[in-house]
């Protein structure tokens, strides 16, 4: 039986038109034993977000009908928000239906299609050998074959532009623009994906050389999926990052402030704690102009609400090689300075002679190290600790321990301090191979 999802949306979102008022159907076939299951999503301000799922039946059959909540662009197929490999766009205004058959890597129109999603179609089909070597990682192609594959692409963008003639004049009007976007996407895409070889500046092509980021840095992109993600790479363009541009640079080079809101609020969505989120925040806000931004930087805000400075840190309670635990009560009335690490992790190991120097250096001080592993391989890390004579407290908390998802520890080197009565100083400290970490270390001994 197919699962059918019936939706209605009515929130205010970036959008050519908003508040279509019909349902539309969406009808498709796939191969089950490859995709398990689809996904309809909507265009958020330049992202995807998800707004249903069908999961196909033992014949492949999936379905949705819903009532878009703006005349725009719309994404189905595999992929997820995060990576949008398997992920096609559709244009939908309501009372229409797409009929579609469905791969992991392309589709086809079947069946009766509205005349936008035809004109859709009929570009994708086009540019797909261009659109796959631009944003697919790795592959043969290089820029030997592909920039005179740009150019010449270049010379049919007029033509391809002027066959929108839907009878929608929202839609013939996008069309042009969607077709310079698209271009300019892939194109710009290529030059940041892993290649056997990267070209100088004197080998870029016309399109390269003569490439205005200005152009394409507008609110515009708000209304496609890869408007984020195409924004950071303009910014690479705009920036010589050989410099080793600031992020306030990065920001400045940005003209619409909803656009500067977008960028920031991709940073901010990976602040590591608290105190990097209110520093970020105080000083950006001021360009979170829509709704949605406002609401992200909350979210943000009460995911790391827990690594805010005074709070009570998390409770470990861990075992060192000779099965002895040890909690971070035994070790109040001390600044515990926790080191998450792993033996396989060579950011890691580069802090090491740092670590064992700050270990030498507050010898005799109310300061414990406590080095915990996220080895999953624990005989290893036995063996590596015993070796190596690591200094300070050694724990194995293994992998997916209750400290690591406390303070969302998704890659390591993570030092996290602790204050004399067990309360969070930071849950994202600097390094010992940063001089800050020694001076933060002396200030709070005397507290």
């Amino acid at each position: 039986m197919i699962r059918k999802t019936i939706l209605l949306l009515v929130t205010l979102t970036c959008s050519i038109v908003a508040f279509a008022q019909e349902p539309s159907n969406i009808t498709g076939t796939t191969d089950p034993a490859k995709v398990k299951r689809v996904g309809l999503f909507k265009v958020l301000n330049g992202r995807l977000k998800e707004i249903a799922t069908s999961i196909p039946d033992a014949s492949g059959r999936f379905a949705f009908r819903f009532t878009p909540e703006y005349e725009g662009l719309y994404a189905v197929g595999s992929g997820n928000a995060q990576n949008q490999q398997g992920l096609f766009r559709f244009y939908f205004k309501g009372n229409e239906d797409l009929n579609l058959k469905l791969s992991q890597n392309d589709y086809e129109l079947t069946g009766k299609n509205s005349p936008e999603n035809e004109v859709l179609f009929a570009w994708d089909k086009e540019s797909k050998t261009f659109h796959d070597k631009g944003t697919t990682p790795g592959g043969m192609s290089t820029y030997v074959d592909f920039f005179p594959e740009v150019e010449q692409f270049k010379g049919k963008l007029d033509a391809i532009k002027k066959s929108a003639k839907t009878g929608n004049s929202n839609f013939d009007n996008f069309f042009p623009e969607l077709v310079d976007y698209d271009f300019a996407y892939y194109a710009i895409s290529y030059l940041y994906m892993p290649r056997t070889a990267h070209p100088s500046k004197e080998e870029m092509s016309d399109f390269y050389t003569q490439f205005n980021a200005d152009r394409y840095l507008t609110t515009e992109l708000l209304k496609f999926p890869y408007g984020d993600r195409f924004m950071s790479n303009m910014i690479y363009r705009k920036l010589d990052l050989s410099s080793k541009p600031t992020f306030d640079q990065q920001v400045a080079a940005i003209g619409p402030d909803v656009l500067k809101g977008q960028y920031v609020l991709q940073r901010l969505e990976g602040a590591r704690s608290y105190g990097d989120f209110q520093e970020m925040n105080e000083k950006y806000k001021k360009y979170f102009t829509l709704p949605e931004q406002t609401e992200r930087a909350k979210v943000v805000e009460a995911r790391l609400v827990e690594t805010k400075t005074g709070v009570p840190a998390f409770q470990f309670n861990y075992s060192d090689i000779n099965g002895k635990k040890t909690s971070l009560t035994d070790l109040k009335g001390k600044v515990v300075l926790i080191d998450m690490w792993a033996t396989w992790c060579g950011p890691c190991r580069a802090e090491e002679p740092h670590w064992e120097k700050l270990n030498e250096e507050f010898q005799g001080k109310p300061v414990a190290f406590v080095g915990i592993s996220v080895d999953q391989d624990k005989p290893k890390w036995d063996t590596y600790v015993k070796e190596k004579k690591l200094k300070g407290i050694q724990l194995h908390a293994g992998s997916d321990n209750e400290l690591s998802n406390a303070y969302k520890v998704n890659a390591i080197p993570r030092y996290i301090l602790i204050d004399k009565a067990g309360n969070l100083i930071t849950a994202d400290s600097p390094r010992p191979s940063d001089p800050k970490l020694k001076a933060l270390l002396d200030e709070w001994i005397k507290k």
